[in-house]
This record gives structure tokens, C-alpha cells and sequence, in this order.
């Protein structure tokens, strides 16, 4: 199956051939004895698909623009997921190199054993 571009559902959507004739095959069965059956048959797998498989529509090549903006989509993507991972990250680093009470926000001094935040007397974990 190939893929392409459907206007009707504005997306890329795989394709598959148009339905076979079932009433011209039959006709070319009589008239000719089966012989133009097989021409029949041989243009139409010949014929590359271009109906769009939800609503059967004519579907048109992908344009470079597509692909690109779907590339463009993609590596925005990442790069946000980069950028996230690396605020994760230094934040963790902050939060294990300073404390901070959880009940005023002040910033604990680097005594070590403080058991209660300095100014509002909150218990530290």
C-alpha cells in the first residue's frame, strides 16, 4: 500500500486501488470469451492505488512541504523533550545543592543538623 495525501480527511492516509467492475467483467466474459477479461485485469493491477482507504476519495502525491512540516513537527518535538529533560535535570541539581523550607520558601542556611527553618519555625525534612 502506498501512502498519500487525502483532502477529504486532511492527512496522509494509505491508498488502495478503486474497486474491479464486477458488471464490465462480465460482459467482456461473454462478448469475448474471456480474453479482454485478462487485458482488463492487467490494466487494472497496473494501475497505482490512489483512493483513500476511510472514505475512498481520489488521494494527491505528497507534496515536499508536507513531509517537511511533518519533519519540522517532529524535530520540534525532540528538541522540546531535550529541553525538558534538561530543566529536570538542573533542577534536581539546585534542589540538592540548596534547601528551601517547605512552608515559607526561605532559603536554608548550609548548617548542617538544622531541624527547623530560622524564620518560620517550620520543621525541616
Amino acid at each position: 500500500m502506498a501512502s498519500k495525501y487525502c483532502p477529504n480527511c486532511k492527512t496522509n492516509v494509505l491508498t488502495v486501488r478503486e474497486d474491479i467492475n464486477l458488471c464490465l467483467i462480465i460482459i467482456l466474459c461473454i462478448l469475448s470469451a474471456g480474453f479482454f477479461v485478462l487485458i482488463y485485469l492487467a490494466i487494472y493491477y497496473g494501475k497505482e492505488p490512489n483512493r483513500c482507504v476511510h472514505c475512498k476519495s481520489i488521494c494527491q502525491p505528497i507534496s515536499n512541504n508536507q513531509n517537511d512540516s511533518v519533519l519540522n513537527i517532529k524535530t520540534s518535538q525532540i528538541d522540546n523533550h531535550k529541553e525538558t529533560e534538561n530543566y529536570v535535570e538542573i533542577n534536581a541539581q539546585i534542589a540538592e545543592e540548596s534547601k528551601f523550607c517547605s512552608n515559607c520558601g526561605v532559603k536554608i542556611g548550609e548548617r548542617e543538623g538544622l531541624k527547623f527553618c530560622a524564620f518560620c519555625g517550620t520543621k525541616i525534612n
